[in-house]
């Protein structure tokens, strides 16, 4: 089975998400991680980069979702590296909202 990129995916519905835990959702083979800030939806890699580690196990306080392996931090708008022990960027992904639905698109490049 080949990979489909560049093609928006409904992913989950908005009000099925939780602001204080991220959802894991699995696209195409990919490990995604959705988080929801406020009425905004934020998709980033589920694996931590420090060590292997799902980010849907974690919490979000504010912009940051911690992972629960070690309680490192990362800017779920940017996917930077925000606090120790974690040091190296995730992937982001774009999002889009229509009405409660929420689709994301793994194609391109994530990280503009």
């Amino acid at each position: 089975m080949s990979k489909v990129t560049g093609a928006w995916r409904v992913v989950a519905q908005l009000n099925a998400l939780d602001p204080d835990y991220p959802a894991g959702v699995t696209v195409d083979g990919l490990e995604i991680a959705l988080h929801r800030v406020g009425d905004d939806v934020y998709a980033t890699s589920n694996i931590c980069s420090h060590a292997f580690a799902l980010l849907s196990d974690g919490e979000i306080e504010g912009f940051e979702v911690f992972c629960p392996l070690h309680g490192g931090g990362f800017d779920v708008r940017t996917g930077e590296a925000k606090s120790p022990p974690c040091v190296e960027k995730i992937n982001v992904y774009r999002v889009r909202l229509e009405g409660q639905s929420v689709s994301i698109n793994i194609g391109g490049d994530h990280n503009e």
